[in-house]
């Protein structure tokens, strides 16, 4: 991650996270507990000239949001029930994850529908949360490191993703096509 481009790290987006913002902060460095060989995706270029850096299992021709596999989704959930059980952050675990192959952070961005007795209450029924890995989330024997991006972070013990996801200003945490990906998988439930 290191090595890549400064207009690769000046990306622009929106992160509503189901009408709440939070803010995210902005570091460098590799994601916490990823060996530094698993951080070097593949690279191509895309039709303006600019690198993209696709993470594991993905190319250009890979669909931009799939569900993701039930290993990837055993990772999350016990990460959600050991935070809960420490911090009472939430009372359920996601039934699903949609996965996006992200070339511009190198990343799987991962998004579910998190919900809690408030939000079930509620009109919108929950909150996105969003995840990232390099490794294919869509592999039935998925083992790799997940992080946590924007809200998840506080809901999670999975380590943020570094660098952070900074888009158009500070409170926008997450990636637009993200939350874009997991509004799509939502709907299709």
């Amino acid at each position: 991650m290191g090595n890549r481009k400064t207009s690769a790290t000046t990306l622009v987006g929106l992160a509503a996270v189901c009408g709440l913002f939070l803010t995210g902060c902005a570091s460098e460095g590799q994601p916490t507990g990823v060996p530094p060989e698993a951080t070097t995706p593949t690279s191509s270029t895309d039709a303006s000239g600019a690198a993209n850096d696709w993470p594991d299992g993905a190319d250009a021709d890979t669909p931009s949001c799939q569900d993701a596999s039930a290993a990837v989704l055993a990772v999350v959930n016990e990460s959600l029930r050991e935070a809960s059980a420490t911090n009472s952050t939430v009372e359920s675990v996601l039934p699903w994850l949609s996965a996006r192959p992200d070339p511009d952070l190198g990343v799987w961005t991962l998004t579910g529908l998190l919900e809690n007795a408030e939000t079930a209450q509620s009109t919108e029924g929950g909150y996105f949360v969003v995840f990232a890995t390099k490794e294919d989330p869509t592999s039935p024997t998925f083992d790799g490191a997940v992080s946590a991006l924007g809200a998840a972070a506080g809901v999670t013990t999975l380590p943020p993703l570094e660098p952070a996801y900074i888009g158009a200003s500070d409170m926008d945490d997450v990636p637009p096509a993200a939350l874009r990906c997991g509004t799509q998988r939502s709907q299709e439930s």
